[in-house]
C-alpha cells in the first residue's frame, strides 16, 4: 500500500468495543491473562501475535463463540458476555473468519441469501445485493460458484456479506493469510472503503509488515498479554515488542 494512504480521523472519545481484564484457560492452561484493549469509532486496529497467542480465541470470545473465563466484554457501553451470537450481531458486531467461509452456490446468491435472512423484502433484498456485488467488484463473478473462486475473490465475496447487517465494527482474523502481497494490498483497500464508511475495524495478524498504514493503533500480544501498543513505527522504537516479538533488526 502506498504511503500516506491512510487518512481518516476517528475520536478517541467513548470506545466502541472495550475488552477489560480479560482470561481464557484451556485445559488448565492459560491462554489470555487479564487482557484489556479498547476501539474507537472509526478505529482501524492490528492485533498482533504469533500463531497460537491467542488472537482468534479473543475473537471468539468477542462473538459468543466462547465463553469467557474471567473479565469483561462492552460493546457502546453495554456488558455482552451473556448475549447470544445473534444478538451480538444485531448490536452491530461483525466477524470474518480466517478459513474460506463461503456458500456452495453462485456469487449472486451468496449475497442474496444472506439478505433474505436480515433484509424485508424482495426488492431490498436484491438492492442492497447488486449494491455490494457493485462496491466489492464481484458484478462479472455473480454466476460463478463461490467454490471456484480465487483467495481474493472469496475475500472480498466474504466481506461483501459481512456489511448487509450494516456493522459498527467487524474483527478481521488474519484477512490476508495465503494471500500473495498484491491481493494483499487490494484487500486492504476494500477494508479501507469498509471503514470510510464509519465501521471500526480490528485485524489480526502475524506480521506487522501487512498492518503498516493500513492501522490507526495496534496491540501485540505474547504470553497471553498486551506487551505494547502503538501505531506500527512506534512499535518498532519498543524495546519490549522489539526483544520479545518482532526482533533485532525488524524493519518496515
Amino acid at each position: 500500500m502506498k504511503k500516506g494512504f491512510r487518512i481518516l480521523k476517528f475520536k478517541k472519545d467513548k470506545p466502541l468495543l472495550e475488552i477489560k481484564e480479560v482470561s481464557k484457560n484451556f485445559d488448565g492452561r492459560p491462554i489470555l491473562k487479564k487482557l484489556s484493549l479498547k476501539v474507537f469509532p472509526g478505529q482501524c486496529v492490528g492485533l498482533l501475535g504469533p500463531n497460537g497467542c491467542g488472537k482468534t480465541t479473543l475473537f471468539s470470545m468477542c462473538i459468543g463463540e466462547q465463553n469467557v473465563d474471567s473479565g469483561k466484554i462492552y460493546l457502546n457501553g453495554k456488558s455482552i458476555e451473556q448475549i447470544p451470537i445473534h444478538l451480538r450481531a444485531k448490536e452491530g458486531l461483525g466477524y470474518l473468519p480466517q478459513q474460506r467461509s463461503v456458500f456452495d452456490m453462485s456469487v449472486f446468491e451468496n449475497v442474496m441469501g444472506i439478505a433474505q435472512l436480515s433484509i424485508k423484502g424482495y426488492e431490498n433484498q436484491k438492492a442492497i445485493t447488486e449494491q455490494l456485488l457493485t462496491q466489492f467488484n464481484l458484478q462479472h463473478l455473480r454466476t460463478i460458484n463461490a467454490n471456484l473462486l480465487s483467495g481474493g475473490e472469496s475475500k472480498r465475496l466474504m466481506l461483501s456479506r459481512l456489511m448487509i447487517n450494516k456493522p459498527k465494527i467487524i474483527l478481521l482474523d488474519e484477512p490476508y493469510a495465503a494471500l500473495d502481497p498484491v491481493v494483499v494490498q487490494d484487500i486492504q483497500k476494500y477494508i479501507f472503503k469498509i471503514q470510510s464508511m464509519g465501521v471500526s475495524v480490528v485485524i489480526s495478524d502475524h506480521n506487522l509488515k501487512n498492518l503498516f498504514d493500513t492501522t490507526d493503533s495496534n496491540y501485540v500480544i505474547s504470553d497471553g498479554t498486551i506487551i505494547a501498543e502503538g501505531t506500527s513505527r512506534e512499535l518498532l522504537k519498543n524495546s519490549r515488542a522489539v526483544s520479545q516479538y518482532f526482533g533485532q533488526g525488524f524493519d518496515l
